[in-house]
C-alpha cells in the first residue's frame, strides 16, 4: 500500500514537472514570436513571419525602402551576460561597389559579422571608437570618406555592435535587451526581461539605418515607380 502510494506521488509529481516544462515551453515560444508583434503597423505590408530559432522577423515597407527587422539571442561570448540583438536591414540601391563593416568591441565570436569575408583591414578614423574593428573590399575609401561623419556618432551609443554597408543596402545590429545576470549565472539560462520591442525601439533603429543609406549615397526612388 505504501509502495503503491509512493509510486502514486511520484507519477503525480512527473506529470506536474512536464505539464510545467510544457507551459515554460509553450510560453517561451510565444515570446520569441511577439518580440516584434507591437511595430508591425510602423511598416506598410508590415509581415510577421517566424524564423527557425522561434523569432518573429518583421518585413514590410519603411519610408518607401523596403526594410526587415529580425531579432536574436547570442551567449558565445566569453564573461559577458547573454544579449538579445535586433538587426535592421535596408535594402536599397546605393551608389558604390565597395562594402564596409564596423564591428564594436570584437572578441571573435559574431558569426552575424560579415566583416571576416572582406579583404581589407582598415584603421577607425580618429573620430570613432578605437576599438571597432574595420574592413572593406577594395576601393572603398570613397564610401569610408562619407560614412565617417555619421557613423562617429552612430558608434558613439554603445548599443550598436556591427554596421554593414553594401551596394544593396545596410545593416545594423544593436542591442535590444540584455540577459538577466541571476538566470544565466545560476542556470546559464537566457532570459531577457521585457523583450517586446516597443514601436518607438523599432522606428529608432529603422530611422538609424536609413540616415545611414542616404549617407552612403542611396539612390533615390524614381517618381513613376513610387507610383506604380
Amino acid at each position: 500500500m505504501i509502495e503503491a502510494l509512493a509510486l502514486s506521488a511520484s507519477a503525480a509529481a512527473l506529470a506536474a514537472a512536464v505539464a510545467l516544462f510544457r507551459r515554460s515551453a509553450r510560453a517561451e515560444r510565444a515570446a520569441r514570436r511577439d518580440v516584434l508583434a507591437d511595430c508591425a503597423a510602423l511598416l506598410d505590408g508590415g509581415a510577421l513571419t517566424v524564423d527557425q530559432a522561434g523569432y518573429g522577423v518583421l518585413r514590410g515597407r519603411f519610408a518607401g525602402r523596403e526594410v526587415a527587422l529580425r531579432p536574436f539571442a547570442e551567449q558565445l561570448a566569453f564573461r559577458r551576460l547573454p544579449q538579445l540583438w535586433l538587426v535592421t536591414t535596408v535594402r536599397t540601391p546605393i551608389e558604390t561597389a565597395a562594402s564596409i563593416d564596423v564591428l564594436r568591441r570584437p572578441t571573435g565570436t559574431e558569426f552575424y559579422s560579415p566583416g571576416e569575408g572582406l579583404p581589407e583591414r582598415v584603421a577607425p578614423p580618429a573620430s570613432w571608437p578605437q576599438d571597432a574593428r574595420v574592413r572593406g573590399s577594395a576601393g572603398c575609401a570613397a564610401l569610408l570618406a562619407r560614412l565617417e561623419a555619421p557613423l562617429a556618432a552612430t558608434l558613439a551609443d554603445p548599443r550598436i555592435k556591427d554596421v554593414f554597408v553594401a551596394p544593396g543596402g545596410v545593416r545594423v545590429v544593436s542591442q535590444l535587451r540584455q540577459g538577466e545576470r541571476g538566470s544565466y549565472l545560476i542556470f546559464r539560462d537566457s532570459v531577457f526581461a521585457g523583450a517586446r520591442a516597443t514601436p518607438d525601439e523599432a522606428a529608432r533603429a529603422l530611422g538609424l539605418a536609413l540616415e545611414l543609406s542616404t549617407a552612403a549615397g542611396a539612390i533615390p526612388e524614381r517618381r513613376d515607380a513610387i507610383a506604380a
